[in-house]
């Protein structure tokens, strides 16, 4: 993934716990106090995307921890009786879960809120096991609360517009493929096609055909290709009409139609909620 902004090297801050020797000569030679922090004096963040955390894999860190310690300390922010986690929440549950009453923490004071969200978003985004529902709503949250554009917070945390949008896309999914793909049962790659599919039904339905054949990305994209092919009137325009959708949907971040005719046709564009609302009138004026 490409790195600019908050992004930059943050793979080697963010290692789960064992590091490098490289990595261990670099941490000693940083200017950053490590400060040992109780345990208990210490919280997640309440603004956290990543909401699941595989018991399993913690119980292998943990039991890491046991043997080696905490190697890689944990970014916290001073709160008024508190230390909240900006960075490192799986270490500190796997410490919880290890037994131990102090751990190591990097204490940044000079955190804003946004960055703080920004940097628990990136941390997240590196691992490979944050649900594609927990990313767009981290992402989301971002361009709702600060009032972001969608390029903006692109060239922030160091990911493409496109991307971005397309993953905001897929909260338009009926509610219960959100679930499945909250439960991990469909990749962010599935839930990109099926938000394509309109009627919520025929959506679930290919979301369990999923499941139970466990079909691939380029499995469902062949069947909404199919699909939008038999229902297009001038099958020619299909690419033109599908780019014109891309770019409204990137612009305004969220599902829009085109349902065109030969000389006319609507721009139909989907909101969630009147906040949502308020936010693409905004962008329209």
């Amino acid at each position: 993934m490409k790195k600019t902004g908050l992004g930059k090297g943050l793979d080697a801050l963010f290692a789960d716990n064992l590091l490098s020797n490289n990595e261990e000569e670099k941490l000693e030679e940083s200017t950053e106090k490590i400060h040992k922090i109780k345990v208990i004096e210490i919280e997640p963040n309440r603004d956290q995307p990543r909401r699941a955390f595989d018991e399993e894999s913690l119980d292998e860190l943990a039991n890491s921890i046991k043997t080696y310690g905490v190697l890689q300390p944990i970014i916290v922010n001073k709160k008024d009786d508190y230390y909240e986690i900006v960075a490192g929440e799986r270490r500190w549950r796997a410490a919880k879960k290890a037994g131990l009453e102090e751990m190591p923490c990097i204490i940044k004071d000079d955190i804003t809120e946004r960055a703080n969200k920004e940097i628990a978003l990136i941390e997240n985004l590196q691992r490979v096991d944050l649900n594609p529902i927990d990313k767009a709503k981290g992402l989301k949250e971002l361009i709702d609360d600060y009032g972001m554009t969608q390029k903006e917070l692109a060239d922030s945390i160091g990911i493409s517009r496109s991307n971005i949008a397309n993953s905001v896309r897929i909260l338009n999914l009926d509610s219960r493929v959100i679930k499945l793909a909250e439960d991990g049962k469909l990749t962010e790659g599935h839930c990109r096609n099926l938000v394509m599919i309109e009627d919520p039904d025929k959506q679930y339905k290919a979301a369990m055909d999923i499941i139970a054949k466990g079909e691939s990305v380029r499995d469902i994209e062949r069947k909404v290709k199919n699909n939008k092919v038999t229902k297009q009137k001038d099958p020619r325009l299909e690419t033109i009409y599908r780019d014109i959708e891309d770019s409204f949907q990137g612009f305004f971040g969220t599902k829009v139609k085109l349902d065109a005719n030969k000389r006319s046709g609507r721009i139909i564009i989907q909101y969630s909620s009147y906040d949502d609302l308020e936010r693409i009138l905004g962008l329209i004026k």
